[in-house]
């Protein structure tokens, strides 16, 4: 999921992350079970991370604009680079 793919974007020193898993282990633990589905806890584990950021609800992709997630990782820089082979060819003559 693309959640997935931006939680590797969240800076290696960032300690809000593991507040967030945290939270997320006691919710799903409890005796009211989480609400949501086991498939879906990359999306909640994102979103609340961001909603504890300076301005909270900021979207992923707006996330990356405002530098809560890194756009510098090496993952970023080779999605970025594969987009643009993909929708950007260069033409060889």
């Amino acid at each position: 999921m693309l959640e997935d793919f931006a939680k590797v974007l969240i800076p290696e020193q960032d300690e809000l992350l593991m507040e967030v898993e945290q939270v997320l282990i006691k919710i799903e633990t409890a005796p009211r079970k989480a609400i949501y589905k086991d498939i879906h806890k990359a999306k909640a584990l994102i979103h609340t991370w961001l909603a504890w950021q300076e301005d909270p609800g900021t979207p992923m992709g707006l996330g990356i604009t405002k530098s809560y997630l890194n756009h510098n990782h090496e993952l970023a820089i080779r999605f970025v680079t594969w987009l643009n082979a993909l929708f950007n060819p260069t033409t060889n003559n």
